[in-house]
């Protein structure tokens, strides 16, 4: 569907991207400019990169695939508990972890429970940043608009997010998250009124929907397990890396705590809009694939030319989280998996760039493998997310919230029964009823890690290195 023209305007701007990635190559000298970008980023960076970051795909298109088929309960029950939860995050434990002396997640793991608990986290944290549900996202887009085979679409954007992580460091992404962000903004927004007014407004849809009034109902489009699932979910930003990153590269932690309270806003409304966008493509497209026909849908209400800047949002979007967590993963495999395992004394700061970057090359192979398995985006995005917050996030909100006596055991029990615990619900999954739904793992593994950290923490002795550091 797109033009020549469009594509003209893509292209240039895909070069413009890069050429930023390149000038700011020119001041990465060591791991620090490299992954925290000298802690210098000032409020602007670090709301764009943030709200760039935490949508991509998974955030505009995967949005729309589930509102369409959940309704208004996607907003209530996932949107605002989502940014509802970011509120302490901002005020309280965004700032504790600017002033820290770690540098990743697994530095706070090995602090609090030792090195093989460090290892064992870091396998997960790595799996993680290899956002699947991104790169499922490029599927449906590359499709609507080109009508190109997914796997090569994946394969391209794959390749243009590796060149800008590799090339910028932190800094570089920053910059190009704030271009992105101006972009999805725009171009989303830009036409919501059109396609909100061709179904007559909310109006229109109760009227199309009257024979499943739970569509527009708040809560009760979605099973009692579903829900309780999204908002577990709703957490996991207190174990997520990119946040982590973010605050510890702001130039001050009053800087992030800024930032995140500036996004709230914007989070919340940009979430009403993809969120009844969802629920258009609804009732105008019944039975067809959501997040497909939303794309399709757009770009035959756009103009020639104006048609690039939605689809340079939408692929923005994705790029910015992308390259993100291309980025953090990279860094984690070089200084958390090689560095622990292999090394004994510490890597020069040349060897950890260039290790970095081989991880985010490896994290796009394995995206690109495994992507495509997955039906919705955000099938693939709970998955993952389900598989991360199952084993890393207790004992990284215990290392990081928690005062008392850690132990290794604590780590290593809590890490192993999320674990096993959602990969056997996962493979063998359990029908409670037809109201309830299916047992989601998450509602099984969280907890038993929690109660085997517990457990753990009663057996052995304290391993927190540094105490004063980790609470100060």
């Amino acid at each position: 569907m797109l033009t020549g023209i469009d594509n003209i305007v893509i292209v240039f701007t895909v070069i413009a991207v890069l050429w930023i990635g390149y000038y700011f190559s020119k001041s990465i000298t060591d791991m620090e400019s490299y992954y925290l970008a000298n802690r210098s980023l000032p409020w602007s960076l670090v709301v764009g990169t943030l709200v760039a970051s935490w949508y991509g795909g998974v955030g505009v298109v995967g949005t729309i695939g589930y509102a369409s088929v959940f309704g208004m309960a996607t907003w209530f029950i996932w949107s605002i508990g989502a940014h509802a939860v970011r509120f302490p995050l901002a005020l309280w434990v965004g700032p504790r972890i600017h002033v820290r002396s770690d540098v990743t997640i697994p530095d706070v793991i090995a602090h609090a429970y030792g090195k093989t608990a460090a290892i064992v986290a870091s396998i997960f944290l790595f799996m993680y940043c290899s956002q699947l549900g991104e790169i499922t996202a490029t599927g449906f887009i590359g499709e609507a608009a080109w009508g190109v085979n997914k796997v090569l679409l994946g394969v391209i954007v794959v390749v243009l997010t590796i060149a800008l992580t590799c090339l910028g460091g932190l800094m570089g992404v920053a910059v190009t998250d704030m271009i992105f962000f101006f972009f999805m903004l725009m171009s989303v927004c830009m036409v919501f009124p059109q396609i909100y007014d061709s179904v007559g407004g909310m109006a229109g849809i109760r009227a199309a929907t009257a024979a499943t009034p739970s569509f527009t109902h708040p809560v009760a489009g979605m099973t009692f397990t579903k829900a309780l699932m999204l908002v577990l979910l709703c957490i996991n930003v207190y174990a997520d890396p990119c946040f982590y990153q973010r605050f510890s590269a702001s130039n001050s932690a009053k800087t992030g705590r800024r930032a995140m309270l500036t996004c709230f806003c914007l989070w919340l409304v940009f979430d009403a809009v993809t969120n009844i966008a969802g629920m258009v493509v609804h009732v105008k497209y019944p039975g067809a694939q959501p997040e497909l026909a939303y794309v399709r849908m757009v770009l035959s209400e756009l103009p020639v030319g104006i048609r690039a800047f939605f689809v340079i949002g939408l692929f923005g979007a994705i790029i910015s989280t992308l390259d993100s967590y291309y980025l953090i993963g990279g860094t984690t495999l070089a200084k958390d998996i090689y560095a622990r395992i292999f090394v004994k004394e510490e890597l020069s700061d040349k060897k950890l760039v260039n290790l970095s970057r081989l991880g985010a090359c490896l994290l796009g192979v394995i995206g690109l493998c495994l992507a495509f398995r997955f039906t919705l985006v955000y099938d693939a995005f709970v998955f993952l997310i389900s598989l991360w917050m199952s084993t890393g996030f207790v004992p990284v909100l215990m290392a990081l919230m928690y005062g008392g006596k850690k132990t290794k055991a604590a780590g290593l029990l809590s890490m192993a029964a999320g674990c096993l615990s959602f990969a056997a619900l996962s493979l063998w999954p359990v029908t409670i009823s037809e109201s309830f739904g299916v047992l989601e793992p998450i509602l099984v593994s969280l907890p038993l890690s929690f109660l085997f950290w517990a457990i753990g923490s009663r057996f052995g002795e304290d391993t927190e290195i540094d105490k004063k550091a980790i609470r100060c």
